[in-house]
């Protein structure tokens, strides 16, 4: 294969060797959904994907929708370092908003797309699958409410710090953001306990040895998206939280 060449370039006639060399992650993507690229290294996508009866063309989109790289190059909503403990709260923002946000939305959107497909084909076969339908309709809309919570309410109450240097804010917007983190926080106990519950009406995420590409990807998403989920509200309400606690203690808020 041509150094040169890019996950996005390749085609299902592509080895599993040359996809696993292309991009830092399809490795570990391949291995998540029960493809070991180790023993199938000389072998292409498209006949490992056969051999499995799964659908080629769908697994090489996941991996590349998913990939590290993009032409060589890191997304940009993967990029940004983790701000340092003492940054500034719009730090921290935009940082949950490249690494986190829109990623999960992004799945989110793939999990409500492929959710029904899945249901209409396997539903029958694993029950499972029913059960955790209703739930996860639900915790689709609360997190959707959730996120534009935070980007039509949260973070321009968080901006106004910024913009307002001096901290003469008034006493209308400080109670404003001192009830969105207790929103924040009371929301974030009901989305976890609906990925609880969806987790475990979901078999835990584990795929049954005869599991199509379709059923393992989806696993495969819901435990990305509710791995990142956690770290995004572990950064909300500690770093966040901290840092407005930090701030209103050392420059102090004014109150009029």
């Amino acid at each position: 294969m041509n150094s040169d060449q890019f996950l996005s370039q390749l085609t299902p006639e592509a080895t599993i060797s040359e996809i696993v060399c292309s991009d830092n992650d399809a490795g570990e993507l391949l291995s998540s959904i029960g493809l070991s690229p180790s023993d199938h290294e000389q072998e292409t996508l498209r006949s490992v994907c056969q051999q499995r009866k799964w659908s080629e063309v769908e697994v090489l989109q996941w991996l590349k929708k998913h990939s590290s790289t993009t032409k060589g190059e890191t997304p940009k909503n993967n990029t940004g370092s983790v701000p340092e403990k003492d940054d500034s709260l719009t730090k921290w923002t935009r940082y949950l908003e490249d690494s986190f946000i829109r990623s999960n939305r992004s799945l989110l959107e793939e999990l409500e797309e492929n959710f029904p497909r899945v249901i209409k084909i396997h539903g029958n076969q694993y029950t499972w699958l029913k059960r955790m339908k209703w739930h996860f309709e639900k915790f689709r809309e609360a997190l959707g409410m959730y996120y534009t919570f935070e980007r039509e309410k949260f973070f321009p109450l968080i901006q106004r710090l910024k913009n307002n240097s001096n901290n003469n804010l008034n006493h209308g917007t400080i109670q404003k953001l001192e009830k969105s983190f207790t929103v924040i926080g009371k929301d974030q106990n009901r989305l976890r306990n609906f990925m609880k519950t969806i987790r475990e009406k979901g078999n835990k995420f584990e795929n049954p040895g005869n599991a199509c590409s379709t059923l393992r990807i989806q696993n495969e998403n819901f435990k990305i998206l509710f791995s990142q989920l956690d770290q995004q509200f572990k950064i909300e309400k500690g770093q966040l939280i901290t840092a407005y606690k930090r701030r209103d203690k050392s420059k102090g808020l004014t109150q009029q």
